[in-house]
């Protein structure tokens, strides 16, 4: 049997920022993948995703500038966006594999099992690892709904060579609205249906507000308190019906009802793993309940207002984790400000505290900025920009959230300056951004 000390179940961001941890550790170390080397970030989800939003970005910024400067709008080839997208990340997964072992790891391509608390099953060879660490993130929900089968995921969508006329989104959150942005950018007709009266329920209330209001704008419709109840085909078309009697008819339809660990190929039970519906329980050192057992990154059960599901909370992780190995660390993981948006038209970002807690809070002081009088956000027509920050009893910020074309990139303004503390004093004195930047202007909101 073969032995390692450190056996990774899953190739993400958890697995590859591990391998370099650990890289000059003389330690055994061998990454497993059941799917393509990457994980879902890299192959399904975030970087295909943002690749394909810098397309649909210039086209959706190029329509609010007709008439202010620009005759005629952009459009997307789809087949040529995705026959770019295809080129750029088919070679992505052997290039990870090959990158790993140049690290020291090895890798095995193959579904992993629990033959016990430190021997694992892949393709019927037991494998011995001192420590083993469940890093298999999320897949796609699946509705319990009669026609389920019929529906499509957002692994599916960000591989569709041919751009269906009309497309379905049930579901409310990051991938159903970010998707549905690029799909209607391209051409498609877009409907997103939700079981809640709002999307993006993460965020900040207010600037969802301006996020809807935009997609509509763009022709994106919403059908809110609406639960799906069926799914049916005919012929190439289907039909989507809601519990409240929406009925519409389509060529494609996403489930985009959320995602779920990874775990059912595990046998967790064999071992005794504990685990609820939001992933493996993990104590402050990332260990199960099962000695030498850890789990980390997306199929964690994790308080998201702590730690979200992103990958830059999984390459934290990988970096706490390795320095915990090897004995550079004895301390629990204690989480930094993680920052979040969703890329949407016009994006929703935020960081630190959120805004409607702090309006609820007197030891809070919410100031909001309206942005849309500066020229950087004039320039490109963005007529719903808004800044809100939350400052302290003693000025210190400690909260930001932005509706913008940039609000990502803006609140990565504010996320150094929430996680080290500073007050406004601070703020003004120690440092000086590029003008006529909005890190620069943000001197001007203190």
């Amino acid at each position: 049997m073969k032995k390692y000390d450190y056996i990774v179940i899953g190739s993400g961001p958890f697995a590859l920022n591990l391998s370099t941890g650990l890289k000059h550790s003389n330690k055994k170390v061998l990454i497993v993948e059941g799917d393509k080397f990457g994980g879902i970030c890299l192959n399904y989800g975030c970087e295909p995703k943002i690749f394909l939003e810098g397309a649909a970005k210039t086209v959706l910024m190029s329509r609010q500038l007709v008439g202010k400067g620009i005759s005629q709008p952009a459009t997307i080839n789809w087949k040529d966006l995705m026959k770019r997208k295809n080129q750029i990340f088919e070679p992505f997964p052997d290039n990870v594999a090959k990158g790993v072992e140049l690290e020291n790891s090895d890798t095995l391509k193959g579904m992993a099992s629990f033959v016990d608390s430190h021997t694992i099953k892949v393709d019927n060879e037991e494998i011995y690892g001192e420590k083993i660490i469940i890093a298999t993130g999320q897949k796609p929900n699946k509705l319990p709904i009669e026609g389920s089968e019929l529906t499509f995921s957002s692994n599916d969508v960000l591989s569709l060579d041919t751009l269906p006329e009309r497309i379905v989104f049930i579901g409310g959150g990051f991938v159903s609205l970010e998707l549905a942005v690029i799909l209607n950018a391209a051409g498609a007709q877009v409907e997103i249906v939700e079981f809640a009266d709002r999307p993006l329920t993460a965020f900040y209330s207010e600037h969802v507000k301006d996020v809807v209001q935009e997609m509509e704008d763009q022709g994106i419709k919403f059908h809110f308190n609406h639960a799906i109840s069926k799914v049916d085909k005919n012929g190439e078309k289907y039909t989507v019906t809601s519990k409240h009697g929406l009925t519409i008819e389509t060529d494609y339809v996403v489930d985009a009802s959320g995602r779920v660990p990874n775990i059912d190929n595990l046998d967790l039970d064999k071992i005794g793993v504990e685990y609820n519906r939001g992933g493996i329980l993990v104590n402050d050192y990332l260990e199960t309940n099962v000695k030498g057992v850890y789990a980390a990154g997306d199929v964690v059960s994790k308080n998201p207002s702590i730690a979200p599901k992103l990958t830059p909370t999984s390459i934290f992780e990988a970096e706490y984790l390795s320095n915990y190995f090897l004995g550079e660390t004895n301390r629990p993981i204690k989480y930094p400000v993680i920052a979040n948006a969703a890329f949407t038209f016009p994006q929703v970002a935020q960081a630190g505290m959120d805004i409607s807690k702090a309006l609820e809070n007197e030891d809070y002081e919410v100031v909001n900025f309206d942005l849309t009088t500066d020229f950087s956000y004039t320039g490109t027509n963005d007529y719903n920009a808004k800044l809100s920050l939350v400052f302290d009893k003693n000025q210190k910020l400690v909260g930001a959230s932005e509706v913008s074309q940039t609000a990502a990139d803006d609140i990565n303004n504010f996320v150094d300056i929430i996680g080290l503390g500073l007050d406004k004093k601070d703020w003004r004195e120690k440092f000086l951004p590029i003008f006529p930047a909005l890190s620069f202007k943000t001197r001007d909101f203190i």
